[in-house]
């Protein structure tokens, strides 16, 4: 069976937790959800020019005490629809907010059901992470949403990327600004 590791936002990965965290793992079978379905036309309203702002950051305390972040990655918002729950599920392991290393989420993204549509991808919108870790979506209509940021980098053994991904989902309506820190404080 594929094993299942999610850490939620507020878990700080350590090298010392590492033995825990895999031995707390649940072994899950991922049944396989290339039959689900995009429908294009259940995001439509998401390409309406709308007043909604989603800012961020997305940080990680590495294991040696640096802090990282997503500068100069692209971080992806989704907009909310049956196959995205499903995708983020699959994914993520949660549909409200969750952390996944770099090695699960590899694991993670070999599982049957996990490869993206190409009309789906269409629907996803991408903003680059600043200098410091900052990123924006503007001109949003009211819905729901999935943000997604990577936080990755190059380990000392070569082609082994460390860190990990977050997601989190947020509500925006009536021109608000949300305000999102992706880390695991």
């Amino acid at each position: 069976l594929p094993v299942r590791c999610v850490m939620h936002r507020s878990e700080i990965p350590t090298a010392a937790a590492v033995v825990f965290i895999l031995a707390a793992c649940e072994a899950a079978p991922f049944a396989s959800r290339d039959d689900v379905s995009f429908n294009p036309n259940e995001v439509a309203w998401a390409k309406q020019r709308g007043a909604n702002t989603i800012v961020g950051t997305a940080q990680l305390k590495a294991g040696d005490g640096v802090t990282r972040s997503c500068a100069s990655l692209s971080v992806r918002l989704a907009p909310d629809s049956s196959y995205t729950r499903e995708r983020v599920e699959l994914l993520y392991g949660d549909a409200d907010a969750a952390y996944v290393s770099a090695t699960e989420a590899k694991r993670a993204r070999a599982r049957p059901g996990a490869n993206v549509k190409a009309s789906y991808e269409k629907s996803l919108k991408a903003a680059t992470c600043d200098a410091r870790g900052r990123f924006t979506f503007k001109n949003l209509p009211d819905g729901t949403y999935y943000v997604m940021a990577p936080v990755v980098w190059r380990g000392k053994i070569g082609e082994v990327s460390e860190g990990g991904f977050f997601m989190q989902r947020v509500t925006v309506e009536g021109g608000e600004t949300a305000r999102l820190a992706m880390n695991t404080r």
